[in-house]
């Protein structure tokens, strides 16, 4: 199934993505052989991490992986098998690599994100349009890579990915889309770590499995997971480790940073003092996305992502020398897909500096 590339894309020079197919194990391979480096710089960073937690260790994190790896295993088997096949690509053990993504270790504190979504009738030309800016620690530049994923039997997907393998966005051919933000919530248990239904979401055949993979029962934990389909379904699922509330986009439009805007979920917030710079982005991107609605382009929301209001706490985000080494955040890239064309463009970090590359989602 060929999508084809909206005319605005001729502007913007292609994105080289990765490509891995075949049996889950087999993309795992792939997967790890091309992006071991980065694959031993996460670790690295992972373990640097651990040190800046009094008490925190790998064997830690190991005891907390084996924990969770039953709970994963049965919720999505398959892509155990592919993680064990990164694990051999790589040369990362599994158990580290369990450890690694087993949501065992000192909070990073909410590093960032800010999402809007926005379809017909808003858009110019009645596109619907989902964009993502992926704000984390300095340190995992150049770590989130992308890649074009086909397991057997699944539908292919684009995804910006940590080490090539779990997804931060992306969207798959069936038109589904995934985007997100973390949130601090106080329930936090040994579950479903956070990073994994993002990928299942991503193998979604139709709307409504996506909305489900969004949200197990058995998770421990949970971003803001924002699903969306190329027919203009718009949904926030802002989770916890609990509980959950669906925002449908009512009007065609959303937007989400790192805290819960669902009444039902307010008392899930760890700590609502600590949200106001999410707030300040938020309510920033809603006045500029509601004030071009009707006309709502693709570099309408370029200029959102860039955008420098209330800096260095801004939309586009940019280390503050001012802060501790381990409160630094930037933005690592701006993305933004256009469901309707299938068509994702992504920049470098942060999209202020960087041109943004196109990349089409063939199968």
């Amino acid at each position: 199934m060929a999508l084809a590339m909206d005319p605005g894309s001729a502007r913007y020079a292609p994105l080289k993505a990765f490509r891995a197919k075949g049996a889950p194990r087999d993309v795992g391979e792939q997967l790890g052989v091309r992006f071991s480096k980065e694959a031993h710089r996460a670790v690295g960073v992972f373990r640097t991490e651990l040190g800046s937690e009094r008490g925190a260790t790998l064997d830690g994190a190991k005891r907390y992986g084996r924990k969770v790896l039953p709970r994963i295993e049965r919720w999505f088997p398959d892509f155990v098998e592919e993680m064990r096949g990164y694990a051999d690509g790589s040369g990362v053990k599994f158990d580290v690599l369990v450890a690694q993504w087993s949501g065992y270790g000192p909070s990073l504190g909410l590093k960032g994100c800010t999402d809007v979504a926005v379809g017909p009738p808003h858009t110019a030309d009645g596109s619907v349009f989902v964009a993502h800016n992926e704000d984390y620690a300095p340190a995992y530049d150049g770590i989130v890579v992308p890649v074009h994923v086909a397991v057997d039997g699944r539908p292919a997907f684009f995804a910006m990915s940590y080490q090539g393998l779990f997804p931060t966005m992306g969207f798959n051919e069936v038109g589904i889309s995934l985007t997100g933000n973390a949130l601090d919530h106080n329930d936090t248990r040994v579950g479903i770590p956070k990073m994994y239904p993002p990928r299942r979401v991503l193998e979604a055949r139709t709307f409504l499995e996506a909305l489900e993979s969004s949200m197990p029962q058995d998770r421990g934990g949970s971003f803001n997971n924002i699903v969306c389909s190329r027919e203009g379904e718009l949904y926030s699922m802002e989770g916890s480790a609990t509980a959950f509330d669906a925002l449908h986009g009512d009007g065609g439009w959303l937007v989400h940073t790192n805290h819960y805007v669902s009444p039902r979920m307010w008392g899930f917030e760890k700590d609502p003092r600590g949200t106001l710079c999410s707030v300040l982005r938020y309510y920033r991107a809603r006045d500029l996305l509601a004030a071009a609605l009707g006309r709502v382009t693709l570099e309408t929301i370029m200029a959102i992502q860039r955008d420098h209001r209330s800096a260095p706490d801004s939309i586009c985000r940019h280390e503050d020398d001012r802060t501790a080494n381990d409160e630094h955040v930037k933005t690592l890239f701006g993305s933004i897909v256009n469901l309707s064309s299938g068509v994702a463009y992504v920049s470098g970090s942060p999209p202020c500096e960087t041109e943004y590359r196109a990349h089409a989602l063939v199968a």
